[in-house]
């Protein structure tokens, strides 16, 4: 990287910052993985490991500065607990200084790049960064001034840091050759022994100084390359699973769909749906205005969850008046009074999707890990919801494009951030201490308590209609275990306080637990317990309730249905369950899931 060019691009483009937040990454055996939503500094101040992204492995010992580009994919290994900064930035259109130099200054994604290296002098560059997270969370107009003028003081030390601790480049090795080749010639039937010949040494050798600069092998490095073209081709094109998989170097599109599922977590065909439904129509990395957009649908009648029609129309995409003439409230949260709609019509949610749909309101957007996840809910979503990001990691960029006027978040952390976009409410269930007082609480947010009251006393009379059900289909004496197999070697025993089904079956439809479920996990109040797979038939009890997700499952290993077959004796009934519609534990998605798990039971 030029950096002169470098730095006299950021003179002429303006940016404007997301996000600013701490992170601590903890000793472990296994990475730590994101996928960043938007280009992003990271300032690692304290700790010991390894960080690798864009097929390059950086040792961090002490302070260490990365930039890292946006959906760019990060690996963290931490020998000692990391401290890191993060601050996440959107690039606006730059200004050209002049036809002589255009060629430097492509726009945003020039800042796109990638790099890393360990300050001389770090201390200057620290106490910078702590004063901008400081003035970050400082929500009054002159801090949120301040804090962007902090930034570029902190980028121009960083720069002249950099400046000064110019090298000569160091001849190309042999990691470098084969990764540079790999990314030229993946659309080909590559073997690595061809690789190795050409570089001289040794399959085995090659595949040793991969792990030790990459910490990963050639193989995944090929793999991780044509992974991310078949996902550009899927998305910029109409071509078939056939044809992408012919162009990024695999022979069929079943090989394609295995290896991708397994990269990404869900099948090309599942992803590129997901995105056409998302953005009808539109032309990759561009995107209709709103209003373009709403002429696409039809409003339709909304039915809340339980099944009560309101009579409403959806008026989630109509259109809206400006946010400047609509009637304000003021509502008391945990973070504070805030200013927000009367009726909010342009609402985000990060993580309490449920909730919200139980009072007859579709998201305008919601993470796809969530409704990728969330099977049940979709009766009662409209497919105009739009994804941002993961849960766990959500595109801000995205966020503000979809100009809210409510955003719903469960994270304290990133409240300051959100408060930027739109009005924001924390909203965290768990201070709830009851289904009905969930919806109460949303219903008090979204302004509509008439609609919330309505909920319960329906959620009520379903939840006494089950047990009655359950009373008079099995006896009272059996017991119920409910597992997760599919995520590692240990399988996960479910409790009756987070998601995964726990709460339908031990809460709504009040199903006994096995003994030791009971004495270990339930009486504790823990969500989950984790177990080894020969021990767990000691917590199996009359009925074992498995959720089965086969794509978490690798080619080479036994499917979960096989698998609790293998342990259960005559005694246990075997109940599989779809996983994608039970990873929520919200009170429309309980009740939802308690209606087909009672379905399962009752028929078996």
């Amino acid at each position: 990287m030029n950096i002169e060019e470098y730095g006299a691009l950021w003179e002429h483009v303006s940016i404007r910052l997301l996000d600013i937040r701490n992170i601590t990454v903890n000793i472990s055996e296994h990475p730590n993985t994101w996928t960043l939503p938007s280009n992003a500094f990271l300032l690692i101040t304290n700790g010991q490991g390894k960080i690798w992204f864009d097929q390059a492995m950086h040792h961090i010992k002490g302070t260490y500065i990365l930039h890292v580009s946006k959906g760019m994919r990060l690996d963290c290994l931490a020998k000692k607990p990391m401290e890191i900064h993060m601050l996440s930035y959107a690039s606006l259109e730059p200004e050209l200084p002049g036809a002589g130099r255009c060629q430097i200054f492509t726009g945003p994604e020039s800042l796109e790049v990638n790099f890393g290296f360990e300050p001389t002098s770090p201390l200057p560059l620290i106490e910078l960064m702590q004063f901008i997270y400081r003035q970050w969370n400082e929500l009054q107009s002159a801090g949120r001034i301040q804090t962007k003028a902090l930034f570029y003081q902190w980028l121009a030390e960083m720069l002249q840091q950099m400046q000064e601790q110019r090298m000569d480049r160091t001849k190309v090795d042999r990691v470098d050759q084969a990764v540079r080749y790999l990314t030229r010639h993946y659309r080909e039937p590559l073997k690595m022994e061809q690789i190795a010949e050409m570089l001289d040494c040794s399959p085995r050798y090659l595949n040793q100084l991969f792990q030790f600069r990459l910490n990963t092998s050639p193989g995944r490095v090929l793999a991780q390359i044509r992974m991310e073209q078949a996902m550009e081709l899927l998305v910029r094109t109409e071509g078939t699973l056939q044809e992408i998989a012919e162009r990024v170097g695999y022979e069929n599109g079943y090989t394609l769909s295995r290896y991708f599922k397994r990269y990404y977590g869900a099948s090309p065909e599942f992803y590129r749906k997901r995105r056409e439904s998302m953005v009808p129509d539109v032309v990759p990395k561009t995107y209709e205005p709103y209003a373009a957009l709403e002429s696409r649908y039809t409003a339709h009648t909304l039915i809340n969850p339980i099944g009560i029609a309101t009579g409403k129309v959806n008026k989630q995409i109509a259109s809206s008046p400006p946010l400047s003439k609509l009637k304000n409230r003021t509502l008391a949260t945990c973070m504070g009074e805030i200013t927000l709609p009367n009726n909010p019509k342009r609402v985000v949610v990060d993580w309490n999707l449920g909730e919200v749909l139980s009072l007859g309101v579709t998201p305008l957007g919601a993470p796809h890990s969530l409704i990728k996840s969330s099977k049940l809910l979709e009766p009662y979503m409209y497919h105009t919801v739009q994804d941002i990001g993961n849960h766990n990691f959500i595109s801000l960029e995205k966020v503000l494009e979809l100009e809210p006027d409510l955003i719903i978040t469960w994270n304290h952390a990133a409240y300051a951030s959100y408060t930027r976009i739109a009005p924001t409410v924390v909203y965290q269930s768990s201070d709830q201490c009851s289904a009905a007082e969930e919806i109460r609480e949303m219903g008090r947010i979204l302004n509509r308590r008439t609609e919330a009251e309505a909920w319960v006393k329906e959620y009520e009379r379903r939840t006494y209609q089950l047990r009655q059900t359950m009373a008079g289909g099995v006896a009272a004496e059996k017991t119920f275990t409910v597992i997760d197999p599919n995520w590692g070697e240990q399988i996960t025993l479910v409790g009756n306080t987070g998601n995964r089904g726990g709460k339908a079956a031990y809460g709504l439809l009040n199903l006994k637990p096995a003994g030791r479920v009971h004495k270990e996990l339930l009486e504790p109040g823990l969500d989950y317990l984790d177990v080894a797979r020969n021990a767990v038939e000691g917590y199996i009890g009359d009925y074992l309730l498995v959720l089965d997700h086969q794509e978490s499952q690798e080619p080479d290993q036994m499917g979960s249905k096989l698998w609790a077959n293998s342990i259960c004796s005559d005694h246990c009934s075997i109940i599989n369950l779809d996983w994608n519609k039970y990873f929520l534990s919200d009170p429309l998605s309980a009740v939802l899931q308690a209606e087909d798990m009672a379905e399962h039971i009752i028929t078996r």
